[in-house]
């Protein structure tokens, strides 16, 4: 296990250098895991993150802990054993449970480990299991799901899928996005990925337009629902590309962002 203070955390600008510039030949992962001691929330991050994704002031929303762990993440993935490429991934989606009240004044012990992979038609998805502990206890845990693309055959495993519901839909909110929300979002979670930021950048990865945010996406969706929560599961059905609006929908448990002819962009899961 790489082990590092969290005031050894590098800045995002440079993984995101890192991560543009690493060449690799993807494949499966190895066990990997990074502990960051002596991690805080930064306050400051946190408000203006609060204030742009439609939260109350001074509240640490489930979406946060992914947001403010991702130089982690980015600090897993340009290892140079670790076969994979990035800014190649695909994000499949991401779940949250919080097993204890979090504090913005207490320091915690941070481990970002790989977690399951399954090779399928589409490529390897696998996991990224992000997990908070204060006095050798978790506390609050996340689990990231990525796809990464296999050159060659592909075993003939499909993805997992959750059984269908029927849900009663009903309107909660509403969202319009424009290319400028991405590049504003990218300064306040560091994610500058080209992907999100602009039309010219986007080309590269296929895509005519840039594509918003996921997990900007998951921080609309539950600022829209008036509760505390202390799990929710998201999976991100489609791209959504900008400039977009969409229709955040409810239904007990049932929650989703969906696009104008009523098909879902991202489905979730809350309680």
């Amino acid at each position: 296990m790489l082990q590092y203070h969290a005031n050894q955390i590098p800045a995002s600008i440079p993984l995101i250098a890192r991560a543009i510039m690493k060449r690799a030949v993807p494949a499966e992962l190895p066990e990997k895991a990074i502990e960051i001691t002596g991690f805080r929330f930064d306050q400051s991050k946190l408000e203006k993150y609060n204030a742009f994704c439609g939260f109350a002031s001074g509240s640490l929303p489930l979406s946060y802990l992914f947001v403010a762990t991702q130089p982690v993440q980015l600090m897993l993935l340009i290892q140079r054993d670790v076969p994979v490429k990035p800014l190649g991934m695909i994000h499949l989606g991401v779940s949250f449970e919080l097993l204890q009240p979090l504090s913005l004044e207490q320091e915690y012990d941070f481990t970002l480990k790989v977690g399951d992979q399954q090779e399928t038609i589409k490529g390897l998805e696998f996991e990224l299991i992000g997990e908070f502990y204060l006095a050798g206890q978790c506390v609050a845990r996340y689990v990231s799901r990525c796809l990464l693309k296999l050159d060659g055959p592909r075993k003939r495993g499909r993805p997992t899928r959750e059984p269908k519901i029927a849900y009663d839909w009903k309107a909660i909110g509403q969202i319009a996005l424009e290319e400028a929300d991405a590049r504003r979002y990218a300064s306040i979670s560091g994610d500058y990925n080209p992907i999100h930021l602009h039309r010219l950048t986007a080309k590269p990865f296929g895509f005519d337009a840039p594509i918003a945010h996921g997990m900007y996406l998951v921080a609309k969706m539950l600022a829209s629902v008036n509760e505390p929560l202390t799990q929710a599961s998201f999976q991100f059905q489609r791209p959504v590309l900008m400039p977009c609006t969409g229709t955040i929908e409810r239904d007990g448990e049932g929650l989703r962002l969906a696009n104008e002819a009523g098909k879902a962009l991202v489905a979730a899961k809350i309680s």
